[in-house]
Formats: structure tokens, C-alpha cells, sequence
């Protein structure tokens, strides 16, 4: 009780301004929270399609080596049959 007799000054003093900066403040700190959130979830999405996209061009060099070294390609070789 004692805390609040000495921050009774400091509340009247400051008011409706301390209130609206106390309230932006508790605002804000969720928006960067939320943010976080958002960015991290971003970061996951955009590993997993890195591994996807060397997945497929993994699978695409196996294609072209083939079609290199003279061997049917798969898609050509299911027209010619």
C-alpha cells in the first residue's frame, strides 16, 4: 500500500497521458510478439521448401545425366513404346 501512496504524485501528475502510453505500450509489445510468431512460422515454411527444391533438382540432374550419357529419357521412352 505504501508503493501506491508514493506513485499517487506521479499518477496525477502525468494522468491520461501515462494511461495511453501504458496502454500503446501493452499493445505494442503483443504486435512484436505476434510478429515473431508470424516470422519464425516463415522461416519453417521456407526451410521445408528448400529442401524441396533440392529434392527436385536432385531428381532433375539424375534426368539430364541420363539424357547425357544416351539413355531414354523416361517421358520419351513411354512415346516410343
Amino acid at each position: 500500500m505504501e508503493f501506491l501512496n508514493q506513485l499517487s504524485p506521479f499518477i496525477e501528475n502525468a494522468g491520461f497521458p501515462a494511461l495511453i502510453f501504458a496502454i500503446w505500450y501493452i499493445y505494442h509489445q503483443s504486435q512484436v510478439k505476434t510478429l515473431e510468431t508470424i516470422i519464425n512460422d516463415n522461416f519453417e515454411i521456407l526451410k521445408e521448401l528448400l529442401e524441396t527444391n533440392q529434392y527436385h533438382a536432385a531428381i532433375l540432374s539424375r534426368i539430364e545425366s541420363k539424357i547425357d550419357n544416351n539413355l531414354w529419357c523416361p517421358i520419351l521412352k513411354k512415346e516410343v513404346s
